[in-house]
């Protein structure tokens, strides 16, 4: 182990931290060891974080001097910060863009070599200040100070698609119309949520699956993807395939039945889902183009394979995962 890569993950007891852990403790070389970042020690996340062989230090991620000793010794990190929290974007506090600044000085600090962000394209660049948001450019903003600082070697933005874990949620389930928990009076499981514009297909993508495996990917050859945003995708599909492989995994009836007005989804005077909203809005306006560009599966697919060939998994196991596995693994009888 002495040989190993000190690879620090802010966000350590997180979804996407998380599946970065889980993956980069399988690499069968051992080539990284990692360290988790938390408020709190003494939780029962941080507890599970030890048992796995992590090294967990205390650091809060607003406190530069405490992240910037807790990232020292690192030759890489991975930083995912929460746009949910809720000591965010307080009158007179901080934003996000603000915390992933102080992240990134205190990276550049003490000579971290590979910074891996979880970022995001522009909403209002994508589309010409049309539809904004905050979330969105809040991370851009994170990703571009990042590069700017000059000081990385490496720096590599992998940013998440729509998470299928989404729908594992049961109490998110009513507001996405019911699907896939919740049958409507007609007796189906209705996805009901704006369309995503263009050819209508969602960057899917499943965070404990695949979202670790493509930032393993990514630190086994940072130089490879230095500078660019990787797409955090494990399926490009509509909304009525999503629907249409549940029904046929699981044999239930379900459809798809969309919000005709985006602007009409309902939020319920939630942050979050302010930022679905808004979400689609910038879909639907730049033609469906969540990254501004169109889904690329190749590097994903990619970056999946070269991690499980570091785990020394082979077939099924190197390929990125399909909503029907997904359906099959979490829904199917």
């Amino acid at each position: 182990m002495s040989s190993s890569k000190v690879v620090t993950v802010y966000g350590s007891t997180g979804t996407q931290g998380g599946s970065v852990v889980n993956s980069l403790l399988q690499n069968k070389d051992k080539a990284f060891s990692v360290r988790g970042i938390t408020r709190n020690p003494e939780s029962d996340k941080a507890k599970a974080l030890i048992s796995q062989g992590v090294e967990v230090v205390k650091a809060d991620g607003f406190v530069k001097e405490q992240v910037a000793e807790a990232f020292r010794g690192s030759w890489g990190i991975f930083v995912n910060t929460n746009s949910d929290d809720p000591t965010l974007n307080q009158p007179s506090g901080l934003s996000e863009t603000d915390l992933g600044k102080i992240l990134v000085d205190a990276a550049a600090e003490v000579g971290v070599r590979h910074f891996v962000y979880s970022g995001m394209e522009s909403a209002s660049k994508i589309t010409n200040g049309a539809v904004p948001n905050k979330a969105f450019e809040d991370k851009h903003d994170v990703g571009e100070y990042a590069k700017s600082k000059g000081v990385f070697e490496t720096v590599n933005i992998v940013s998440p698609g729509w998470y299928m874990e989404n729908h594992l949620i049961e109490e998110m389930a009513p507001i996405l119309g019911g699907f896939p928990f919740v049958a409507d009076e007609e007796g189906y499981l209705t996805l009901h949520v704006p369309r995503w514009g263009g050819n209508e297909e969602i960057p899917f993508v499943s965070i404990m699956e695949d979202y670790g495996d493509l930032v393993h990917g990514v630190f086994l050859a940072p130089e490879k993807y230095n500078g660019r945003l990787v797409q955090g995708i494990s399926s490009s599909a509509t909304a009525e395939q999503f629907v249409s492989d549940f029904q046929k995994v699981t044999g239930q009836e379900a459809r798809f039945v969309p919000v005709e007005d985006w602007k009409a989804m309902e939020t319920y005077g939630m942050a979050a889902l302010e930022t679905v909203k808004y979400m689609f809005g910038f879909c639907q306006h730049s033609g469906g183009l969540y990254y501004g560009v169109p889904n690329d599966l190749v590097t994903s697919g990619e970056l999946k394979y070269r991690a499980a060939e570091a785990k020394g998994q082979s077939g099924d196991q190197a390929k990125l995962t399909t909503l029907e596995s997904f359906i099959a693994k979490y829904f199917a009888a």
